[in-house]
């Protein structure tokens, strides 16, 4: 499994936005997959699944759509909760901000097919199993377990301390790597907490509830801390944490 985070900065190395591509096919969020991946990359995704509505996790859907208008052949998988889709539709996709879904279609048809998805369901993308499992967040959130034949990588979405999701993990023996929030550096734990994220003091405190055989990967890093944040990730002195590379694909 292949698993790549987009970049949204003009330098390629800062994670403002979130989106993620997996196999070159699936992408989990959409903050950024109409800035740091060319047309090419966008045609080849088929499915794209949101694991909340903040604006960084969903900012770059609508271009994306847009961009694509003339180009797409087969309907693009849109999954997301009956909530989030509603919340789509009235605050984004509507004809005061931008286009209403009702209209997103071409000469093929439409080419966004919503699929709806609760809490707990397993659900397939191109030959992938993904698992929506809720996190703690401000807001409802999932994150998003992903399997092959032989692999599995697991995604936080946004989450502070959190209990359900560790079970799910533990139990997933081809479980290979977390890919969990690591926003704010540990001056600014309080407000990591608050805001239902993580610092390098809270992550510590949370892997202990991981597999100790599973890799953890920071991600979300606020853009003006990301220095401080890998400075203190190396303080730790826990091998098995690492603060992802924006761009990067790793192979699991």
């Amino acid at each position: 499994m292949k698993v790549r985070i987009v970049p949204s900065t003009y330098d390629g190395n800062q994670q403002l936005l979130t989106s993620y591509v997996i196999n070159g096919t699936l992408a989990v969020d959409a903050g950024a997959l109409a800035i740091g991946l060319s047309t090419e990359e966008q045609l080849k995704l088929r499915g794209i699944v949101i694991t909340h509505m903040h604006l960084d996790h969903i900012f770059s859907l609508p271009f994306m759509l847009l961009n694509l208008w003339e180009d797409v052949k087969e309907p693009i998988q849109l999954f997301a909760t009956a909530a989030d889709f509603a919340a789509l539709k009235r605050y984004i996709f509507n004809s005061r901000v931008w286009v209403s879904f009702d209209v997103l279609k071409n000469d093929h048809g439409p080419f966004v097919v919503h699929r709806k998805y609760r809490t707990g369901e397993t659900f397939e993308v191109d030959g992938l199993k993904l698992t929506a499992l809720p996190v703690s967040h401000t807001v409802l959130t999932h994150g998003i377990l992903i399997e092959d034949d032989e692999v599995a990588v697991l995604f936080t979405s946004d989450t502070g301390a959190t209990t359900h999701i560790w079970k799910t993990a533990n139990s997933c023996d081809k479980l290979k790597a977390v890919f969990i929030d690591l926003s704010f550096p540990n001056r600014l734990t309080e407000l990591a907490k608050v805001s239902r994220h993580h610092s390098p003091e809270t992550l510590r405190e949370e892997i202990s509830k991981v597999r100790s055989d599973i890799q953890i990967f920071g991600v979300h890093l606020k853009v003006p801390y990301r220095n401080r944040i890998v400075e203190e990730i190396v303080a730790l002195n826990e091998p098995r944490i690492k603060v992802a590379d924006i761009g990067k694909t790793y192979e699991f």
